[in-house]
């Protein structure tokens, strides 16, 4: 599927009255930061991460800075990575902080010299903004787990389906692509709607 296709396919109707509010904060910020927390910073995180940046960078949005985080860290899960692959993103492998990091780009509009290191971390994580950044909560334990986010001016709900239900099984690759474009899907909505709102 090509990158403006994935940002540009519609959200389920039940999704843009939330979309639509994030948008609207968003808007607001001359210099955007964005964490995604999820609880191990392994899948939706990392995929959150990466489609938003790609997203804002689709769309114009040079002020946006991505990051993500856990209420724990352990290790982005490589599936996320091989699913980025088979939707046209470089991927490029190495190591840092004693695990397995990723520069996951996407060649068109991106190159390794000027893209963030993904590896597993907590929310709070030194390379990880401190303060006046928008939390976005991507799953449901870590929402809880997190009654505050310290540091976020704001933070955000906005849950995804774990696709490590697949892990293991036949349909691993099907449900981590799906996974991917429902996020591009949304993220890519709240990218453009922030685009066409300031």
């Amino acid at each position: 599927m090509e990158l403006s296709a994935l940002f540009r396919k519609t959200p389920a109707p039940d999704r843009i009255e939330k979309l639509e509010s994030i948008a609207k904060a968003f808007a607001n910020e001359e210099v955007l930061k964005v964490n995604f927390i999820c609880t191990h910073n392994s899948r939706r995180s990392h995929f959150s991460e990466i489609l938003f940046r790609t997203a804002a960078l689709h769309y114009g949005l040079k002020h946006v800075q991505t990051f993500s985080g856990g209420t724990e860290g352990t290790a982005l899960y490589p599936v996320v990575a091989q699913s980025c692959k088979r939707f046209g993103f470089e991927i490029i492998e190495m190591q840092a902080c004693e695990q397995r990091a990723w520069k996951i780009f996407h060649p068109t509009l991106e190159t390794e010299s000027t893209t963030p290191l993904l590896f597993s971390k907590v929310y709070s994580h030194e390379l990880n903004p401190q303060e006046g950044y928008h939390a976005i909560m991507v799953c449901d334990s870590a929402n809880e787990a997190c009654p505050v986010v310290f540091g976020a001016k704001e933070r955000h709900s906005l849950m995804f389906v774990d696709p490590k239900r697949s892990d293991g099984t036949e349909q691993q690759s099907k449900v981590y692509d799906e996974t991917l474009v429902h996020i591009a899907s949304e993220l890519g909505y709240i990218a453009r709607r922030v685009s066409e709102l300031i």
